[in-house]
């Protein structure tokens, strides 16, 4: 009876735990406390898995994963501070800005991950792909909608922001993007170029004092500075074989 009433009530989680809990607790109090508990957990994974899913990071990278001795200069201790989601409710934003390979983003995969966990919505592009998406849309009458969607997460993470330049038509809309989540919703970005020179993605002093004004009004900034933690182990990998072929 209790197994029907529970599959008609969709309670899968409380469904695959039920003879389990059957079998180990007789009181009837902690009974049903036990099977809720299991079905509130199991909604819990499944919306995790969902924003997750959502999120589209490219690959999964943890904050546990990062050797800070590496590059000691890099304040990794203070970025860690972001990951209890406060700056999403100050509608405030993270640029992370520096040489390549030293952990930005890594560091911007492992925030927004963390963020998901405590059930901030999240979206991840790089820079090229966000513009690519854009230019697309616009060219299939759907830009309105794209960028409906790109202002629904609390946290929208562009990453590799001026690796490559963009037309002037990406330029703009990539501006828009940003000004449609100024003081509405917070931005995590990453980028090998000082804001001096974010002209060189946007074209024109105009467009880029327009854009680097709203972004940084309310951006906590670190900069990333040392050695390729890439170079690096690809260092440690060519001594490990040449230590294996003598």
């Amino acid at each position: 009876m209790l197994n029907e009433l529970l599959t008609e009530l969709k309670m899968k989680g409380a469904l695959e735990s039920l003879e389990k809990l059957q079998a180990t607790i007789k009181d009837r109090d902690e009974f049903a406390r036990q099977i809720l508990l299991s079905e509130v957990e199991f909604k819990q994974d499944r919306a995790l898995k969902r924003r997750l899913s959502q999120a589209k990071f490219p690959v999964v990278k943890e904050w546990s994963e990062i050797d800070s001795s590496l590059n000691p200069k890099i304040e990794f201790n203070k970025i860690k501070n972001y990951f209890d989601g406060n700056f999403i409710e100050k509608q405030e934003n993270l640029c992370f800005m520096g040489v390549p390979g030293t952990g930005k983003t890594h560091s911007l995969i492992a925030l927004g991950r963390e963020l998901c966990r405590k059930g901030v919505p999240t979206l991840y592009f790089s820079a090229c792909e966000l513009v690519n998406a854009l230019e697309e849309a616009q060219k299939e009458y759907r830009l309105s909608k794209f960028m409906t969607m790109l202002k629904k997460p609390k946290l929208l993470i562009i990453d590799e922001l001026g690796f490559v330049p963009f037309s002037e038509t990406g330029a703009r809309l990539l501006f828009d993007v940003f000004a449609s989540r100024y003081e509405r919703g917070s931005m995590a970005v990453s980028t090998n170029l000082s804001f001096d020179k974010w002209v060189q993605i946007f074209n024109t002093v105009e467009l880029t004092a327009a854009l680097v004004d709203r972004f940084t009004h309310k951006a906590n900034i670190f900069t990333f500075e040392g050695q390729s933690v890439r170079l690096l182990e690809a260092r440690g990998k060519l001594k490990k074989n040449r230590k294996k072929n003598n």
